[in-house]
């Protein structure tokens, strides 16, 4: 994002809605780059013959690509959304099947280096990728397949969500989840997965079905046949137990419109920016589940977001309307459209970005944030760059799929953003998110998103996971990877 909610006129990135949720990158590289050593195969298909032991030295196969720092094409393998993370893996292994993920994992065992999974390169803290160790890149794996029957989408974990827009919707089915063109769907799912439409369908960790997986010592699990695996899949977050590689999820029907409203404040100042923050709440408690709001803050200007998949004329989208257009300067709506024609107004930008995005914890409302919010709104008027942003949350989410995610009681959801240009400037918001991440922490704030995560929370297990989930989690780590081969900074730890 940039620095233009200073500018009234000029349209501001942040006023959309999150960074995560809305920005845009290019289409897959890890599927491209693997397409172009082997031609096109169908990726989701496991070879039945074993990988090589370790004895044998490691060969480039039709299921592994193994690629150095010294190869072409390491860089776009390698490559994150976020591009202040320079972590440099020894290997690169493209994997196409699920044997190749089998050899890729015999290898990082023969040479004792840790395994981190790469589907959509879209984690905020780079979990992603590795130093000197094997990164997994399952973007290869970007088959889908629809039962028309029963509405069933059998996904390659490398699938991207524009891909599956793309392959739905002309079908007339449709997966509730964020809006960002090439989140990875699999890193997207395992965390929770919101957006727009949760409210009305539920998180995409709830339309979870099934999933398969190979773990840390390289045994092939399916959930059908192992119900834990699934509970965790719901919510318990990636790169923990293993490298998923398909994910059975259940569709919706397209809904019939889309419709959206901007409100825009001009000049605010800590008091108006608080008043305007309280009505926001009120308004927003008597929506309908069909609808969903975002309260944006970029420097002196706010801007809300309130869209719907039901009727326009709803109450209490009639309500929020009228109320919000009272308090600030201006309203602008787009008429009801389809939602193959809506979805892509929220793909956002291209990256990589140089960005901060964390989680700003859950609340119940009002008065959970209220004691952080003059240190917040400081930070935010003073450094140009800071985006703090509220989002809509409980509807069909509060009586979701019984899994790992545990925040289903808090009906908000906060998260702080910070975007520059060279490195004074990082150093500079850097530094004002740590200042806004000891506000809210002061405030007594502690449950945190683990799809927003933040390498200085404290206490991350229980901020992410709640203590009996992650102690269960703990479990299954010492189950499918007892070894520990597959980790990154917060991930599952094994039980002590």
């Amino acid at each position: 994002m940039d620095n233009s909610a200073n500018n009234p006129e000029t349209p501001n990135r942040a006023m959309i809605h999150t960074r995560r949720t809305f920005l845009r990158t290019s289409v897959t590289a890890g599927a491209a780059l693997f397409a172009e050593v082997l031609g096109a195969r169908d990726p989701g298909q496991a070879r039945s013959s074993a990988p090589p032991p370790p004895s044998e030295p490691p060969r480039q196969t039709e299921d592994v690509i193994f690629l150095t720092p010294e190869d072409s094409r390491y860089g776009a393998a390698r490559e994150l959304y976020n591009a202040g993370v320079h972590l440099q893996p020894q290997r690169i292994a493209m994997c196409a099947t699920e044997a190749g993920v089998q050899q890729a994992l015999q290898r990082a065992k023969a040479e004792n280096w840790p395994v981190a999974v790469k589907s959509g390169g879209h984690s905020f803290e780079g979990f992603s990728l590795n130093e000197d160790g094997l990164v997994i890149n399952v973007s290869p794996f970007c088959d889908l397949r629809l039962d028309a029957r029963s509405g069933l989408l059998t996904a390659g974990a490398g699938c991207r969500l524009r891909d599956v827009n793309r392959f739905l919707l002309p079908q007339g089915r449709f997966l509730p989840a964020g809006s960002c063109a090439t989140v990875g769907l699999a890193g997207l799912t395992l965390g929770g997965g919101y957006g727009m439409f949760a409210r009305k369908w539920g998180l995409t960790c709830d339309h979870l079905r099934a999933l398969r997986m190979v773990d840390g010592t390289g045994a092939i699990r399916d959930s059908a046949a192992e119900p834990d695996l699934l509970w965790a899949g719901r919510g318990g977050g990636n790169g923990h137990f293993g490298i998923v590689t398909q994910l059975t999820l259940q569709t919706r029907g397209v809904p019939r419109a889309f419709s959206s409203w901007k409100f825009r404040a001009y000049h605010l100042d800590e008091t108006r920016a608080a008043s305007l923050l309280e009505a926001w709440f009120d308004a927003t408690a008597a929506l309908p589940n069909d609808a969903f709001s975002a309260w944006i803050m970029n420097g002196s200007q706010v801007t809300i977001l309130l869209t719907t998949v039901g009727a326009s004329g709803q109450q209490g989208v009639t309500a929020f309307r009228h109320k919000l257009t009272g308090l600030t300067n201006k309203a602008t709506s787009a008429p009801p459209v389809p939602l193959m024609k809506s979805l892509p107004w929220y793909y956002g930008e291209p990256g990589p970005v140089s960005f901060k995005n964390t989680s700003a914890g859950y609340y119940q409302g009002m008065a959970d944030i209220r004691a952080a919010l003059p240190g917040i709104f400081y930070e935010v008027l003073t450094a140009p760059g800071l985006v703090f942003q509220i989002n809509t949350l409980g509807g069909a989410i509060t009586d979701g799929a019984d899994g790992a995610y545990p925040h289903r009681a808090w009906p908000y959801l906060g998260e702080a953003q910070a975007y520059w240009n060279g490195a004074l400037h990082a150093a500079e918001l850097r530094a004002a998110i740590g200042r806004i991440r000891d506000h809210i922490a002061q405030a007594g704030i502690t449950r945190h998103y683990a799809n927003y995560p933040d390498l200085s929370f404290q206490d991350w297990p229980t901020a992410y996971y709640g203590r009996e989930n992650y102690q269960r989690l703990q479990v299954l780590k010492k189950r499918y990877d007892p070894d520990d081969r597959v980790r990154h900074p917060q991930s599952v730890r094994l039980p002590a």
